[in-house]
């Protein structure tokens, strides 16, 4: 249950931050075997799942996760602001249930935990069409998704952005400063992105317009007609727009340099890390809240990262390059 004392909540915070893996664990932890891995999580705590069969590391990892969600709620003195981030499981599921409902139970993806629904509810809210539990926005959205699938227009991408575009809406909505920073940072990420994927698939201008996400400092505008130049150098430095100017620019660079859209992908959840990092001291604010959620989040991909490389035997030079790929840093 929340609580108002933001005194209380960032004590708390502080005091399970100690536990955060740092890099020269992450580092020794790769350099050694699988099994030296997971006895280190095990020893340090990590999980706190005495009874996880040896060498299940997803299960620790889950049992992690799901601790952390079970914290954020108790100790967050603003529900509205931390639900938010839980949310967006339920987003990446909706589309999963959606996908399987048009394609049947082949269609893949992974069911993403620590949403703020049951699964049964969300595929009851799919099978039925009716998405009134959602809040408003994201109720609205998946709404114009099955008007979308009604009018013969099937068109995975194009019903993720829909999708995707309620979530940003909900999000903004808030009138929080550091949640409207945070989406508005991924928003113009993410289409950014989208760009330089259909790039690669040599999509035209058309097909990008479809994918782009509304709320963000670019105008969805300026980045089409820097895809119609081939993002000539001239649109990639006027391109970025607002609080993240910066980062924006240094990772249209970094593309620039690689043609790769991981690049992009890369920068992105390293800006958006140093953004949740940036209220990590205040003491009357939900920043450091959420930014404990977001480490433990990267901390989980660095730990099924490493524990997947060495099961399948990958060599300390790839595992390295793997990691500089996830830190990018």
């Amino acid at each position: 249950m929340p609580q108002n004392s933001a005194i209380y909540a960032v004590s708390r915070i502080r005091s399970r931050e100690r536990s955060l893996i740092d890099r020269e664990t992450v580092k020794r932890m790769s350099e050694g075997t699988a099994e030296e891995a997971w006895r280190m999580l095990t020893e340090m705590g990590y999980g706190a799942k005495p009874d996880a069969e040896y060498m299940d590391s997803e299960a620790l990892i889950e049992s992690e996760l799901e601790r952390t969600n079970a914290l954020i709620k108790e100790v967050t003195t603003d529900e509205r602001l931390t639900d938010i981030f839980f949310l967006g499981a339920d987003a990446t599921n909706l589309k999963l249930f959606l996908k399987r409902r048009l394609i049947g139970a082949d269609a893949g993806g992974i069911y993403a935990h620590g949403g703020l629904y049951e699964s049964k509810e969300l595929m009851r809210m799919v099978q039925a069409k009716d998405y009134k539990p959602l809040p408003e926005k994201m109720a609205a959205a998946m709404d114009r998704a099955e008007a979308e699938i009604a009018a013969g227009r099937i068109d995975p991408a194009r019903i993720s952005t829909i999708i995707d575009q309620g979530y940003i809406d909900h999000a903004l909505a808030s009138g929080n400063a550091f949640v409207t920073a945070y989406f508005k940072a991924t928003c113009d990420f993410d289409n950014l992105i989208a760009m330089a994927r259909m790039k690669a698939l040599g999509a035209d201008e058309k097909r990008l317009e479809t994918l782009l996400l509304a709320g963000g400092d670019i105008d969805p505008k300026a980045i089409v007609k820097a895809y119609q130049s081939h993002m000539g150098e001239g649109y990639a430095k006027g391109l970025p727009a607002g609080e993240m100017k910066a980062e924006l620019q240094r990772a249209l660079e970094e593309y620039a340099q690689s043609g790769d859209a991981a690049a992009l992908e890369r920068a992105r959840d390293n800006a958006l890390m140093r953004l949740a990092s940036r209220g990590k001291n205040d003491i009357d604010t939900i920043a450091p809240v959420i930014g404990f959620l977001l480490a433990k989040r990267q901390e989980a991909k660095v730990i099924r990262l490493i524990m997947t490389a060495l099961r399948n035997r990958l060599g300390a030079d790839v595992i390295a390059e793997r990691m500089r790929m996830l830190y990018g840093e």
